[in-house]
């Protein structure tokens, strides 16, 4: 559970605990209370309540220093274990505040490195420009290519193109960076703006299921503010109350109810043209695109609930096909890369990567759920958010910053790296040059492009030389 889990947890907690000492039942009342002393109980009971939301507040602050805690000794842990240090951070940095948003690393080891505005969940931002620096392998700049919209994936063939990425929208350069042809729009996305009928129909579902959702969801809390209700009416006719469980349930019954008449209104003010919109807006977020020697594979969202589609399709972008749909990602994040002949996709709800074949079906898995250092686990909330193929070996990258290596049947093979991140589910691209001694990490947050070198070997100790020729 991450820490914003954590303390959303807490709050209600909080909530719930104010709710109970303001409400709670006095099993005895003097018959002749002077106003001094009913001004006196209001504020002890002002009081408490204050007091109880301190306490829970302490509560929320003592759970985030234990996960900045939890994380730092992770990450200190993996340090001892890795078999790469850091060994060199380049910040980046962009107009209007843009910052590093992923990166990928090509055949001769050069990174590019994506500098553009975040990526949302649901809509990509117009009007705006990307750029992908190209760093060498020890970090300095060497060229920058830019394009004229949100762009959120960039990756390299095997020959050296250069692939970016977003807003539904697609750009190549060759190795060299010249542009290869002009920017064109991804032909499954234009396809499905064609068919506008069907696009209609897919929200006028959408708007339907998600009212009669929302619907059950109220009348289930009617229907157990009735029984509540019920059951104080029949405590009054015996001169009772309610208990002090009850009557907290039916005040925050009362609350919920009062709270989802904002959101009825806005399922009221649903129409196709605005679920319309952010279908699109989903389909035209590119979350990873990856390319072998034959084919290109590209990550965006679904037109239909909140999965992602796996699309495959040659270098030249024609015939498109959908290979996987209702692919699972954490906080939008969804990271598919080649390896070989085949894909290795980050299944990041299910603690685990998982190795397929052009077709999409299942040849191997790794991972499981964990301590972040022991063999093989993935801690967090969401883990392994990134992967990447490493000649035979898969890297896996996890979003406190640990980096670990995987054979081909998904054996796990070590920890490579460990870097000081933020925590939080993010994305953190990796990659690493030919013969994997150096490996790049993406710090979104920090807008840096970490490079880990790998440790030098201890020398042999060589035996001392004998005296006197003995």
């Amino acid at each position: 559970m991450t820490f914003l889990r954590r303390s959303s947890l807490l709050a209600g907690f909080a909530l719930a605990g104010t709710i109970a000492v303001a409400d709670e039942p006095k099993t005895a009342t003097p018959a002749k209370v002077a106003p001094a002393e009913k001004k006196d109980d209001a504020k002890t009971e002002k009081q408490k309540a204050e007091d109880e939301a301190k306490r829970l507040q302490e509560e929320i602050d003592k759970a985030q220093r234990e996960y900045e805690a939890q994380i730092k000794k992770a990450q200190q842990e993996g340090e001892k274990l890795a078999s790469h240090k850091l060994l060199k951070e380049v910040k980046l940095s962009g107009k209007n505040g843009n910052g590093l948003q992923t990166l990928a690393v090509d055949g001769d080891g050069r990174v590019l490195a994506l500098v553009a505005p975040p990526r949302g969940f649901s809509a990509n931002q117009k009007g705006v420009t990307s750029a992908v620096h190209i760093l060498d392998g020890d970090g300095k700049e060497t060229d920058k290519l830019t394009v004229d919209f949100h762009a959120t994936a960039v990756n390299a063939a095997p020959d050296g193109t250069i692939f970016v990425a977003g807003d539904g929208k697609f750009a190549k350069f060759d190795k060299k960076g010249k542009p290869v042809g002009e920017t064109v729009e991804l032909p499954f996305i234009a396809e499905a703006l064609k068919d506008k009928d069907k696009m209609k129909a897919k929200a006028e579902k959408q708007i339907k299921d998600q009212k009669e959702s929302f619907q059950k969801i109220v009348q289930q809390y009617k229907d157990r503010m009735a029984k509540l209700e019920e059951k104080e009416k029949a405590a009054k006719a015996k001169g009772e109350e309610l208990s002090k469980a009850d009557a907290t349930q039916l005040k925050q019954s009362k609350q919920i109810l009062d709270s989802y008449k904002e959101t009825e209104k806005y399922y009221d003010s649903m129409t196709v043209e605005s679920v319309l919109e952010g279908m699109l807006g989903r389909v035209k977020i590119v979350n990873s695109v990856s390319a072998n020697e034959k084919e290109l594979f590209l990550v965006c969202g679904e037109t239909e609930g909140y999965g992602y589609a796996l699309w495959r399709m040659d270098l030249d972008l024609k015939n498109p096909k959908q290979i996987k749909s209702g692919m699972s990602g954490c906080c939008g994040q969804m990271d598919v890369q080649c390896c070989g002949g085949d894909i290795v996709v980050a299944e990041n709800t299910k603690h685990r990567f998982a190795r397929y074949d052009r077709d999409g079906k299942e040849l191997a898995t790794g991972g499981k759920q964990g301590k972040e250092t022991e063999p093989g686990c993935f801690g967090g909330c969401c883990n392994p958010m990134n992967v990447k193929g490493c000649g035979e070996d898969i890297l896996t990258a996890e979003s406190e910053g640990l980096i670990k290596k995987f054979g081909p049947s998904g054996e796990f093979k070590g920890i490579v790296g460990s870097v000081a991140i933020s925590g939080g589910c993010k994305n953190v691209a990796v990659g690493a040059n030919a013969d994997a001694s150096r490996v790049y990490f993406c710090d979104q947050p920090g807008s840096r492009v970490l490079i880990l070198a790998k440790k030098e070997d201890k020398e042999e100790k060589k035996p001392e030389p004998k005296k006197d020729g003995k």
